[in-house]
C-alpha cells in the first residue's frame, strides 16, 4: 500500500501476471491474486508530480517486510533554479531517468568554469544540489548540466 500526494496521472501497470493494482484519492493498494512475488524493480508508470508518503508491505501472512521507494523520471531535465534570482543560495534540481555520469558546472559570463557543483556518477532518479555564491560577485551566471547526450542551460542572476 502507498500513501500518495500530488497531480499526477497513472498510465501504465508494469505489474507481472497475477498481481493487481487499484488506486483512488492518495491511496495505491497494489497485491498479488496468487501469493507470487515482485521480481520487477518498476511497478508503474505515471504523469505528473508524486509523492510516496508511506509505504506498506507485507507478505501473504500479513507479516511486515522492509521496503523502499525509488521513483524514476521518465526523461533528462535540469530544473528552473529556485530561488532566481538569488542571494547567495539558489538550489538546483535535476532528474535521471538513469544512472548517468553527471557534471554540473557554473560559468561566468566570460564562459570559464568558476565551481563544479556535480562530476559523478549519480543514480537515477531526483536530486537536488544546492550553489552558495557567497564568494561571488553579483551578476549573470550560466549552470550548464550534462548527462550523457543530455546538455542544457540556465541563466542564473545573483543578486547581493
Amino acid at each position: 500500500q502507498l500513501e500518495i500526494a500530488g497531480e499526477y496521472e497513472i498510465t501504465n501497470s508494469t505489474l507481472p501476471e497475477g498481481w493487481e493494482m487499484h488506486y483512488n484519492d492518495g491511496t495505491i493498494v497494489l497485491f498479488s491474486m496468487d501469493g507470487s512475488s515482485l521480481e520487477s524493480n518498476t511497478l508503474f508508470e505515471y504523469t505528473g508530480n508524486m509523492t510516496i508518503e508511506s509505504v506498506i508491505v507485507s507478505d501473504i501472512e500479513g507479516n511486515a517486510i522492509p521496503a523502499s521507494s525509488i521513483i524514476v523520471p521518465s526523461k533528462y531535465a535540469l530544473e528552473s533554479a529556485y530561488p532566481n534570482p538569488f542571494n547567495p543560495v539558489t538550489t538546483l534540481n535535476f532528474s535521471l531517468p538513469e544512472s548517468q555520469e553527471v557534471m554540473l558546472q557554473v560559468y561566468n559570463l566570460q564562459g570559464r568554469v568558476i565551481e563544479t557543483l556535480v562530476n559523478s556518477n549519480i543514480e537515477a532518479g531526483y536530486h537536488s544540489v544546492q550553489w552558495n555564491a557567497d564568494n561571488h560577485a553579483s551578476g549573470m551566471y550560466f549552470v550548464k548540466m550534462v548527462a550523457g547526450e543530455y546538455i542544457d542551460t540556465q541563466k542564473l542572476m545573483l543578486v547581493k
